[in-house]
């Protein structure tokens, strides 16, 4: 405890290249005992992270908190709220990617359900990127608006006839 308070209380960032990164994600895999490999580039102001192997399963369940909170850390240990410092996502196989293709599919058929039935439907809980990806999605419909609400862990999406 004391380390992570020595930690959270140091200025101090560390250099954030993709190698220090990825190194970094290894160091806390090895802490969680987890048989996961990974690889890393660095491209475009972003430093990329895939983990694959046996213990995937554990990276994603419950909607993929333990990869969310690995990329959580990551970020944290490396940018510090420095925006000029690359942003570090971490994946696995493409998970991201899927993920997204399933919010966007889930945002339409809810619209759907919204504009037949004129009454405002509140989705699950999200992260803020996947509420990102949810309102990016409806933008553009005809009949519906979006909104955030909720606090902490329980932020949603409401989809609302207009």
């Amino acid at each position: 405890m004391a380390e992570y308070q020595e930690l959270k209380q140091s200025p101090k960032r560390q250099e954030c290249s993709t190698e220090s990164v990825i190194q970094f994600c290894r160091d806390l895999i090895a802490c969680m005992q987890l048989d996961l490999s990974l690889q890393g580039k660095g491209e475009e102001g972003v430093i990329y992270v895939n983990l694959s192997g046996p213990d995937r399963p554990f990276l994603l369940s419950n909607s993929a908190s333990m990869l969310n909170s690995m990329e959580f850390l990551a970020n944290n240990a490396f940018r510090g709220g420095k925006e000029e410092a690359p942003g570090i996502v971490l994946d696995s196989d493409h998970y991201r990617q899927h993920r997204e293709a399933e919010l966007v599919l889930l945002a339409q058929m809810a619209a759907k359900k919204v504009i037949a039935l004129r009454k405002a439907l509140e989705l699950q809980p999200m992260t803020p990127r996947e509420r990102r990806i949810v309102h990016i999605a409806l933008a553009e419909i005809e009949g519906v608006r979006t909104q955030s609400g909720g606090e902490g862990e329980n932020r949603s999406v409401t989809i609302i006839p207009s």
